[in-house]
């Protein structure tokens, strides 16, 4: 029996040491990172371009992080960085209906990141995992409706 008690204790210290060494790295899981075919201007551009053109999503608000910081008396970030924050109130509206608590995800963010090499990347939350949390509505929505937009969106400006 103590044998047994033993090998249970040390399976439960083995288990929590990993995810203790794992859980930081599962934060990246929550993001779903492109690269953008465009340069930066271009990207926010055809993002907004992109935006205006779709009849089920639309933007809410436009923000340029380096212009607030600036205005806020911070230095300047070595790369430029906007924020495309865009909402579906049908989608929204059934999901809040379910669960008004998921309203905290709301709306959809997608982030444009422009680094000096000229690099660009495109990142926005992975819905598709958040929607595996939760079951119904919430579930649907989230894991494939919420990501079959925001691709649409992204269409032309990010690799495949």
């Amino acid at each position: 029996m103590a044998i047994y008690l033993l090998g249970t204790f040390s399976g439960i210290i083995v288990i929590l040491v990993a995810c203790m060494v794992l859980m930081p790295q599962m934060g990246k899981l929550f993001f779903v990172k492109d690269k953008s075919l465009l340069a930066f201007d271009e990207t926010v551009a055809k993002l907004r371009e992109n935006c205006k053109a779709d009849k089920e999503w639309h933007l809410l608000q436009e923000k340029d992080y380096n212009e607030s910081y600036q205005k806020a008396g911070k230095e300047k970030m070595n790369f430029r960085l906007v924020e495309f924050k865009l909402g579906n109130p049908e989608q929204s509206y059934s999901v809040n209906c379910e669960n008004p608590a998921v309203c905290t995800f709301m709306p959809a963010a997608i982030a444009v990141v422009g680094h000096k090499d000229g690099s660009v990347l495109i990142y926005r939350k992975n819905t598709t995992l958040m929607g595996n949390m939760f079951n119904g509505v919430v579930r649907k929505v989230m894991r494939d409706q919420v990501m079959i937009g925001l691709d649409k969106i992204l269409d032309e400006i990010i690799e495949k």
